[in-house]
């Protein structure tokens, strides 16, 4: 059983297709819902869904995507938490990555990438790893700490799973899982990114507090 966390606000009209391309598709899915305050019949409707398998978190104030990660994870029911955004369409079959997380070896996290050279993959001492969308096993976040409070906007996502890779869990990367942005493409996303330089500069300082094995005291770890 995997519980998929994800923030939204405002986004009624993506909803539909978010939950038909994860609960709606595989009963071993579980969708944490948190919502930041939406005005737009979102709580109504989620809550006339009335279905068992998604949970809906109050959170009543807009506020940043480590917070709603985190609050998420903590009112999950499951062991396995997918990292998602209300935004991302899931085109591989769940069933295919249940039967590759079963096939493999035991790993704590195993990583999603569709393409080699994606935007979404930073090459360090010759290996790749992606930083956006992934499954994590929750004594990652009970070990080394949840999502980084400090990121305000981009790249604590990517910082949790160097953190986890530096700290020594084991992780598999899935080649061949597609998973899309219906909103901006990544070109998109990457200019965006580049305005924000004290968010790049704080994340390459966590990195190389990760190598030295060292954690911020940004982090809070899950009970």
């Amino acid at each position: 059983m995997i519980s998929i966390v994800t923030g939204t606000l405002n986004r009624l009209n993506y909803l539909p297709q978010l939950i038909e391309n994860t609960v709606g598709s595989n009963d071993k899915l579980e969708l944490v819902l948190v919502d930041g305050g939406s005005i737009d019949g979102t709580i109504d409707y989620i809550n006339k869904l009335n279905n068992p398998r998604i949970r809906l978190v109050e959170v009543g104030k807009r506020s940043y995507y480590w917070h709603y990660m985190n609050i998420g994870i903590e009112n999950s029911s499951h062991e396995w938490i997918c990292q998602w955004n209300d935004d991302v369409i899931m085109e591989t079959p769940w069933e295919n990555i249940f039967s590759e997380i079963e096939k493999s070896n035991p790993h704590d996290f195993y990583l999603f990438s569709w393409k080699e050279n994606s935007d979404y993959i930073i090459i360090e001492n010759d290996k790749e790893l992606v930083m956006n969308y992934g499954i994590y096993n929750k004594r990652i976040f009970r070990e080394i700490g949840m999502y980084d409070s400090s990121y305000k906007y981009y790249f604590c996502d990517g910082d949790m799973s160097f953190r986890a890779k530096e700290f020594g869990f084991s992780f598999l990367k899935m080649y061949g899982v597609k998973c899309n942005s219906i909103t901006k493409s990544n070109q998109e996303k990457k200019a965006i990114m580049e305005n924000y330089k004290e968010e790049i500069d704080n994340y390459y300082e966590k990195l190389e507090m990760y190598k030295r094995k060292e954690l911020a005291k940004t982090t809070s770890k899950l009970n």
